[in-house]
C-alpha cells in the first residue's frame, strides 16, 4: 500500500524528472556530437519532440493535481463562495468530458497505428503509437485527478459546513 500511495502522490513528478533528465542527456551528447565530434545524431532530434510531448501530457495531468491549469481568475474574484465552489465543480466536469472525449480518439488512433496500418519512425525505430499513446495516458491521468480534485472539493465544502456549524 505504501508504494502505491507514492505513485498516488508523485507519478507525474517522477515520470518528469525521468523525461527531463534524458532530454538533458540526449540534447547535451546532440551538441558534443555535432560540434566536437563533427557526426550528426540523426534520432536525436526526433527523440527529444517525443520526449517532449509525453512530458506535455504527463504536465497536464501533474498542473490538474496542483491546482495549477488555467482557469479565468476574474470569475472566482467576483462570485460568491458557494458560486465559486460549483464553478469550480462544474470546471472539472467540463474539463473531464473534455480529456474523456480527446482519450477516446486518440485511443482510436493508437488502435489504428497498432493493428490496422502500423508505422514506425525512421530516425528512431520506435513505433508510432508509442509517442501517440502519450494523449490518452496524459488525458486519463487527468481525469483520475480531476475526479480526485472534485472529491477533495466536496470534502473541503463539507468541512466548511461542519466548521460553521460548531
Amino acid at each position: 500500500m505504501k508504494v502505491l500511495k507514492l505513485l498516488h502522490e508523485h507519478i507525474e513528478e517522477w515520470i518528469l524528472i525521468a523525461t527531463y533528465t534524458a532530454m538533458l542527456v540526449i540534447a547535451t551528447a546532440q551538441v558534443f556530437f555535432r560540434y566536437v565530434i563533427n557526426l550528426s545524431l540523426s534520432w536525436s532530434q526526433d527523440l527529444l519532440t517525443y520526449m517532449l510531448i509525453w512530458s506535455v501530457f504527463i504536465g497536464i495531468s501533474l498542473a490538474v493535481k496542483k491546482r495549477k491549469h488555467i482557469k479565468v481568475e476574474l470569475a472566482f474574484v467576483i462570485l460568491s463562495e458557494k458560486m465559486q465552489f460549483y464553478l469550480k465543480i462544474l470546471s472539472n466536469l467540463v474539463f473531464m468530458l473534455f480529456c474523456g472525449i480527446f482519450s477516446y480518439y486518440s485511443l482510436l488512433k493508437v488502435y489504428k497505428l497498432i493493428f490496422v496500418n502500423p508505422q514506425i519512425s525512421e530516425s528512431t525505430g520506435l513505433p508510432m503509437w508509442m509517442i501517440q499513446i502519450a494523449v490518452p495516458f496524459g488525458f486519463v491521468l487527468s481525469i483520475y485527478r480531476l475526479i480526485i480534485d472534485t472529491k477533495l472539493l466536496f470534502k473541503e465544502k463539507t468541512e466548511e459546513r461542519n466548521r460553521g456549524i460548531d
